[in-house]
């Protein structure tokens, strides 16, 4: 499915893949639907991220949320997702916890939400914990660390038929016990997001106790009634209590998730698990060439005068890993540059040029990634240059191999890199790869000028 044109939505929510959690919900979503397990690229999705601040996209939400519980996943996995939505104007940025970030084992996760001002999402069935923890399959009451009350929360509140009669006393009371928590949403259950069908034991538990869809006009009926309406926004109805809390109700008459956009894995889908495409994007690219690296002195180096520090603009963002980096003229975006770097970024998140399998390891998983592979060879032999165009031939990219013209070749292609050229067109194929013969590299910049 291709989404034509829109840049604007509800939420960006980031589902992690693992299934672990330390709740035993009797309706759990992820036990419903079983999406099936990946691996969590968060590279790839820090990437998506770097294009869309580029290109202007809105969010009012950005979710990190998971098949299991999303803070039982490394520091470091979330600590990533975390500062790549630091300068990312997003007015609410959350995520959702079973109540596991509260615990003292937690704490450096905790803090790392709390110091970018994320707010943490929970979700309960009742304000009496002993009644909440038995139907939620719980053993921590949460709400009484200080963690929790030191903490922006936002609490869903399931809708049950136990729970009709009391749901307004409840917020209330919540909001009188709890001044902490900003903002109430309250939840109908999805049968199964899926595929609607009552076809296992947890969406039969949904019908037998949850109110129903279906009576979502004496829910707002009832909300009108004892708080002040606000207003609809995507399908969501609001409301301000007389503690000045925001009061949500997803009213859930169109298709379940059609302002939002979700990342599984390494791609956008919706909750059906159709692959999403964004046509606004531009396409990835990994442009190999020797380092033109030219010493300052003994410990100080600069890589002003290779040319692709022209291409992306700024020596630094050369230099070090990063996932905001675009090849652009007149104001129009052509590429997406994802590398290489001269730093690359190794597993543990830090910067290295000296960990010699962590950068071969990470480089290829970059020519995995991109959509255009484009190499430069001039005179000088580049071995890993070669290598990786070896390795881009085999995976079928688009390949653009740019050659500095040597007249006194006396091979046909007048390179001396021609073995590895026509190798590449030997094992991609004439149809993936393009020739482009310049003098110098003031040439290649120039084919960027004229794109």
């Amino acid at each position: 499915m291709i989404i034509k044109n829109e840049r604007k939505f509800k939420e960006l929510e980031i589902i992690l893949s693992d299934f672990l959690c330390d709740k035993n919900c009797p309706y759990c979503t992820a036990k419903i639907t079983i999406w099936p397990k990946v691996e969590d690229d968060i590279h790839k999705l820090s990437l998506y991220v770097g294009q869309m601040k580029k290109l202007g996209y809105k969010f009012h939400y950005v979710t990190i949320g998971g098949n299991g519980e999303p803070t039982k996943h490394s520091y470091q996995k979330l600590k990533t997702i975390v500062e790549m939505f630091d300068d990312y104007n997003i007015p609410i940025k959350r995520v959702l916890t079973s109540g596991n970030i509260f615990r003292p084992e937690e704490r450096d996760k905790y803090e790392l939400f709390k110091n970018h001002n994320w707010m943490f999402e929970i979700t309960t069935t009742s304000i009496d914990n002993d009644l909440d923890r038995k139907v939620l399959g719980y053993d921590n009451n949460y709400f009484e660390t200080e963690a929790f009350k030191n903490a922006r929360i936002r609490l869903n509140y399931v809708l049950l038929k136990d729970n009709l009669n009391s749901f307004v006393d409840e917020i209330n009371l919540f909001s009188q016990k709890y001044p902490n928590i900003e903002t109430f949403s309250l939840k109908l259950l999805n049968v199964n997001t899926k595929t609607d069908k009552v076809d296992n034991p947890l969406s039969e538990w949904i019908i037998k106790n949850a109110i129903p869809k279906s009576d979502r006009q004496m829910i707002a009926d009832i909300l009108n009634q004892n708080f002040e309406y606000l207003g609809e926004a995507y399908d969501t109805f609001s409301w301000k209590s007389k503690q000045n809390k925001e009061i949500y109700f997803s009213w859930k008459k169109v298709e379940y998730g059609l302002f939002d956009l979700v990342y599984y894995g390494n791609k956008f889908v919706n909750y059906q698990l159709e692959e999403i495409k964004l046509d606004s994007f531009v396409p990835m690219l990994y442009f190999a060439s020797r380092f033109k690296k030219e010493m300052i002195n003994k410990i100080e180096f600069t890589l002003k005068n290779d040319f692709r520090t022209t291409l992306i603009g700024n020596e630094k963002d050369f230099t070090d890993f990063n996932s905001h980096s675009f090849i652009e003229n007149e104001h129009k975006i052509h590429y997406q540059y994802l590398g290489p770097f001269y730093n690359e970024q190794a597993s543990d998140g830090k910067l290295t040029s000296t960990v010699c399998e962590e950068v071969v390891k990470t480089e290829n998983e970059l020519i995995d990634k991109c959509d255009t592979f484009m190499v430069y060879f001039d005179h000088e032999p580049s071995p890993g240059s070669i290598t990786e165009l070896t390795y881009a031939s085999f995976q079928k990219k688009d390949i653009i191999i740019f050659y500095q013209i040597e007249e006194t070749t006396s091979y046909e292609l007048k390179s001396s890199n021609w073995y590895p050229i026509v190798s590449a067109i030997m094992i991609a194929g004439k149809e993936k790869v393009k020739l482009v013969p310049v003098n110098n590299e003031n040439d290649i910049l120039n084919y960027f000028k004229h794109l």
